[in-house]
């Protein structure tokens, strides 16, 4: 009697998990990432291997988003995190974990709201993709994945997530 109740409990969690509906979520941003002059956004922090020059080396930053490639366009919000070079074959694949969090400020609707994005940078490739594993606000429980494509100066993320 038990296992029927248990099963029949669980049958009725998948069916109203199943039944939850959600909305697709898509957004533009351009990341700007200053590595040198006198406005940084990122900074080394962590040199890494010396028997492996660069593997190892870790990067913060708190970089600006904006709504085009121009530095000077609408402010999309801030990413906040880090990227980490975990290539051994750091010269021939500068390949890095990419880890921050997008601090929505624009539009309206999801000011406040964050998004977190992480996954393999593969730095030579055109464009790649990493995961959005979750969020706040507007973007509670979100999931999903970014394109990321190099625009210029900048990193392109088209993100597209599902929100309950």
């Amino acid at each position: 009697m038990a296992k029927e109740a248990a099963w029949t409990m669980a049958f009725i969690v998948c069916i109203a998990m199943a039944a939850r509906s959600e909305t697709e979520v898509n957004i533009v941003f351009y990341m700007h990432d200053v590595v040198a002059g006198s406005n940084r956004t990122a900074i080394e922090i962590g040199s890494g291997s010396s028997a492996k020059p660069g593997f190892g080396a870790m990067v913060v930053m708190d970089d600006a988003l904006t709504r085009t490639p121009s530095p000077d366009s609408t402010l999309v919000g801030r990413a906040q995190g880090m990227y980490l070079s975990d290539s051994l074959a750091i010269v021939t694949s500068p390949d890095s974990l990419l880890a921050f969090t997008a601090i929505m400020e624009w539009p309206a609707e999801y000011s406040g709201s964050t998004l977190s994005i992480q996954g393999g940078n593969r730095m030579f490739m055109d464009q790649r993709e990493v995961s959005v594993v979750g969020g706040t606000g507007k973007f509670r429980f979100a999931v999903g994945y970014a394109t990321v494509h190099n625009v210029s100066t900048a990193l392109q993320f088209n993100v597209t997530v599902r929100v309950p």
